[in-house]
């Protein structure tokens, strides 16, 4: 992830929907550990190429509220880490922001 840089879950379900698979939950008090990323929460989405050079599900780990880790998932099952950051940059979660609700005034 970029230095400074923090991803909303609700920017990612933007983005992508709801996960395919979830396991544990943001209230869930035992961690776990998986590739080296300690987590209370998984979200799997499936990615649906059928190309064996294209991933096939992004897996993204989160420690309460705050992103640890994402990762693509190759057929072959080798997994590359992604940068979350980069890759929802410029999108804007759809909280109301005060100065959107003194527009539409």
């Amino acid at each position: 992830m970029t230095a400074g840089a923090r991803v909303l879950r609700n920017v990612v379900v933007q983005a992508w929907g709801t996960p395919a698979v979830t396991v544990g939950s943001v209230n869930e008090p035992r961690e776990m550990a998986e590739q080296g990323v300690r987590f209370n929460e998984k979200w799997v989405y499936r990615l649906g190429s059928r190309n064996p050079e294209q991933p096939t599900e992004r897996v993204i780990y989160w420690l309460r509220y705050d992103l640890v880790a994402c990762h693509l998932v190759f057929p072959n099952g080798k997994r590359v880490a992604e940068d979350l950051a980069v890759v929802l940059a410029g999108r804007r979660d759809r909280r109301f922001h005060p100065a959107d609700v003194a527009r539409a005034d």
